[in-house]
């Protein structure tokens, strides 16, 4: 049986199938401008398979980025022979071909566990729990706390000062947060879920996958996920 995750990660790819089907039609007929439209619909939800598939192996990031590199070299490799240079080029595809392999064998499991986030916000949700911490970077440590109010479910960012020196980049790119739906609320970054739309942690735990992985670059290597209870 497949997971929530499986099953939204082949729905996402067979809504890019269709989408770059139309997207070769429209072009072929000239209508530039609905291919142009599908195409920016394409690229958000490339997007989204990205924070998904890396939701489910967090390896595919280093993965990706090793086929990315190792495409790039071998369109220069014509041109490498032609200085001389592509039996050095050819070891370096080699080599990137291992890593990829290496990556490919090496076992993983995913950045936190999504059933205990399901089951985590559900209680929140019921009110069983009165708040929990997610964690997801680790020496100095960022965390998210939820909380339960009248009308919403609160998700509030934080650090420590170690923290923010060590992520100032990220933290300084305030666009990033807002287009998770995060608002910035004194000194705090706040996501507000209302309560009374909440079927499923699936709205959340993307919300989650994408802020762990797109914006603070979750890496199972070095951060320890764990989930605290008030």
């Amino acid at each position: 049986m497949k997971s929530d995750l499986e099953e939204l990660i082949e729905a996402c790819e067979n809504e890019k199938a269709e989408l770059e089907k139309q997207i070769s039609e429209y072009a072929s007929e000239g209508d530039y401008l609905y291919a142009y439209h599908h195409q920016k619909g394409l690229k958000k939800l490339n997007g989204m398979l990205d924070v998904l598939k890396g939701l489910q192996n967090p390896l595919y990031k280093s993965i990706t980025e090793e086929e990315r590199r190792m495409s790039n070299i071998k369109k220069q490799m014509d041109r490498a022979r032609l200085m001389g240079v592509g039996a050095f080029w050819e070891n370096m595809i080699k080599e990137s071909e291992t890593r990829i392999q290496n990556l490919k064998r090496e076992a993983v499991k995913p950045g936190y566990d999504s059933q205990e986030v399901d089951e985590a916000l559900f209680s929140l949700a019921n009110g069983t729990v009165k708040g929990f911490k997610l964690y997801f970077k680790t020496s100095p440590d960022v965390f998210v706390s939820f909380k339960l109010t009248d009308q919403d479910i609160d998700v509030m960012l934080q650090y420590d000062a170690a923290a923010y020196e060590e992520y100032g980049n990220t933290f300084r790119k305030t666009n990033q947060f807002k287009n998770l739906g995060f608002q910035l609320e004194g000194d705090h970054w706040i996501y507000h879920y209302p309560v009374n739309k909440f079927k499923d942690a699936l709205e959340i735990k993307t919300m989650l996958a994408r802020l762990i992985y797109d914006v603070f670059y979750y890496d199972s290597r070095y951060d320890v996920a764990r989930i605290v209870y008030d």
